[in-house]
């Protein structure tokens, strides 16, 4: 019995070998107040503690534990950066990125192949920033314009990184806890949101995989399809302007308001694209949300656009035109067929130009 217990003593010893523990060391910021450093099984509410670490005076701590070979989170107290841990076996050294932090590795695995992706997204990150101080610091209207396009490039090649690293996990349990950690960006943009879910595969099935798709699901009901919405709205000199009049033609519509900086900021884009949908064929009209109409008048008089402009009028309508769009955002265009069929929302000159192709 006694040689049995060794025996079998020693098969639990060579399970549990030190080539199955990781080693994640760090230094906490200088004006970190946390004792104590954790690994979660995910953010938020039901996250499990797989380890925890005591924080020393210099602010230096080191977490050991089994390999959990999955995606776990670093919360490092009242910092409020996400920091992804790869637990495989090896060590690991926390490390300052940017604004943020990352757990670099000197060997090959999934750790490494997340920080590929999350290095390029932190630069993304940084530049949006810093880009963003500029743009609060300046009055000038022409470079407000110019850093308005470069924050518009920076932000869509964000989304791509992220769909990237979401792409390289596809069909896997990490990709879909990349979706869901970025839900923040991804479900105010259905176009967005639809990539992602491609880009995250089918995939083993879990909560977080059900959550999204419920979440996508949900939004797809609230796109606008199929015929668009009738309406008749007053025009600057008050007269009724029906959608019906431009039956027979593909119309680009505009909902904005003189409040929101981006609207007006896509109009001035509009200006110097209108002659080119012009020559496409694409009428534009523009319908302002503004309550008041005098703000309205004194938006259109500033801006100067060239094309057809009408405000939403409940009592003209008979019901608010904006809801009838099911306008969640400013600005939303949508483009319309010269049948009435809606073909797109929030498109770009290069998908106009594709669907006349068609």
């Amino acid at each position: 019995m006694k040689i049995i217990d060794c025996i079998a003593l020693g098969v639990a010893c060579l399970a549990c070998t030190p080539s199955d523990y990781y080693t994640l060391q760090g230094t906490l910021p200088e004006n970190s107040k946390a004792t104590e450093v954790y690994l979660l099984s995910r953010e938020g509410k039901g996250a499990d503690t797989l380890a925890k670490s005591t924080v020393r005076g210099d602010r230096t701590f080191t977490l050991k534990g089994k390999a959990e070979n999955r995606l776990l989170y670093l919360n490092m107290g009242n910092y409020g950066g996400r920091v992804y841990f790869y637990s495989e076996p090896g060590e690991y050294q926390l490390k300052k990125i940017g604004n943020n932090y990352l757990v670099e590795t000197g060997q090959e695995g999934m750790q490494s192949r997340l920080n590929a992706h999350l290095e390029k997204i932190e630069k993304n990150s940084t530049e949006r920033f810093d880009l963003q101080k500029r743009m609060a610091e300046t009055s000038d209207e022409g470079d407000l314009e110019s850093l308005g396009r470069e924050n518009e490039r920076l932000w869509k090649q964000g989304n791509d990184l992220l769909l990237d690293m979401v792409t390289d996990f596809s069909g896997t349990f990490v990709a879909a806890m990349l979706v869901q950690d970025n839900m923040w960006i991804i479900s105010y943009d259905f176009k967005l949101f639809t990539r992602a879910v491609k880009a995250m595969g089918d995939g083993p099935d879990s909560e977080i995989r059900k959550e999204i798709m419920e979440k996508y699901e949900a939004a797809k009901q609230k796109q606008l399809t199929g015929k668009a919405p009738d309406f008749t709205l007053p025009d600057l000199k008050g007269e009724n302007v029906k959608l019906s009049d431009y039956k027979g033609k593909y119309l680009l519509i505009d909902f904005w308001a003189s409040w929101c900086k981006p609207c007006r900021m896509k109009i001035k884009e509009l200006k110097k694209e209108y002659g080119h949908l012009q020559e496409l064929g694409i009428e534009v009209i523009a319908i302002s949300c503004d309550k008041k109409k005098e703000d309205w008048l004194k938006a259109v008089e500033e801006d100067q656009p060239m094309w057809k402009q009408l405000r939403v009028d409940q009592e003209i309508n008979g019901s608010d035109t904006a809801d009838d769009y099911k306008v969640e955002f400013l600005p939303t265009l949508y483009l319309i067929s010269p049948d009435g069929m809606v073909l797109d929302t929030n498109p770009g000159v290069n998908e106009i130009e594709n669907f006349i192709k068609i």
